[in-house]
C-alpha cells in the first residue's frame, strides 16, 4: 500500500478541522477519524486517504477557482520550506528535490530527463495512484519551492499525465535568473 507522510496530511486536516460541521459533509464517514486524531508528522498515512482528504479540503476553500489543487501545493511548499523541511530551503541541488519528494510519499521516483540553464524536464514515474489532484498539487509545489529557493519567473507546466492517459507524468520547468537547478 502506498502512503503519504504526515507532513502533507497535517495541513489538509487543519483546514478541515477549522469547520468540522462542513468537513463532515464533504468527508466520507470512514475518514471522519482524521477530525479528532492527532496527525504525527513522521508517520505514514494511506495514500487513498490523502487523496480523499485533498479533495475534501478543496471543497472547503471558498472561491478557490479552477487551480485549487495547484494553490494547495503552493501553500504546502511554503509551510514545508518554513517548517519541517527548512533545511532544504537553501539547497537547489537535484538531490534536495529528490529527498523532498521521497520525504512526502513512499511511492514514485523523480527523474530529471533534461537539464540546461533555465530549463528542466522532470518525470515522476511509478507513483502508485496518479490523480489530477496530486499532479496539480505537484505543479504548484514545485513552482513555489523553486521561487522560495530564489529562482525567478518560475513556470511549471504539466505536459503529460498518467491520470489522463499519458505514459508518464512529466513537467516542463523554466525559470529566469536566480539560482541554477
Amino acid at each position: 500500500m502506498a502512503n503519504a507522510k504526515g507532513t502533507v496530511v497535517v495541513g489538509l486536516v487543519k483546514l478541515l478541522r477549522k469547520n468540522k460541521e462542513r468537513a463532515r459533509e464533504v468527508l466520507s464517514p470512514k475518514l471522519a477519524h482524521y477530525l479528532q486524531e492527532r496527525i504525527v508528522l513522521a508517520s505514514w498515512y494511506p495514500l487513498e486517504d490523502y487523496i480523499e482528504l485533498t479533495r475534501a479540503a478543496a471543497k472547503m476553500i471558498a472561491n478557490a477557482g479552477p487551480n485549487v489543487f495547484e494553490m494547495m501545493g503552493r501553500v504546502s511548499a511554503r509551510e514545508h520550506m518554513e517548517g519541517t523541511y527548512s533545511r532544504l530551503k537553501n539547497s537547489v541541488s537535484r538531490q534536495a528535490a529528490h529527498t523532498l519528494l521521497s520525504s512526502l510519499y513512499d511511492t514514485g521516483e523523480m527523474t530529471v530527463v533534461k537539464r540546461e540553464p533555465g530549463h528542466a524536464v522532470i518525470d515522476f514515474a511509478r507513483f502508485a495512484l496518479p490523480t489530477r489532484e496530486i499532479c496539480e498539487n505537484f505543479t504548484g509545489y514545485h513552482a513555489e519551492r523553486m521561487t522560495i529557493q530564489g529562482f525567478l519567473d518560475v513556470r511549471v507546466t504539466h505536459v503529460s499525465c498518467r491520470a489522463q492517459g499519458g505514459k508518464a507524468c512529466v513537467w516542463d520547468i523554466t525559470w529566469k535568473g536566480g539560482k541554477r537547478l
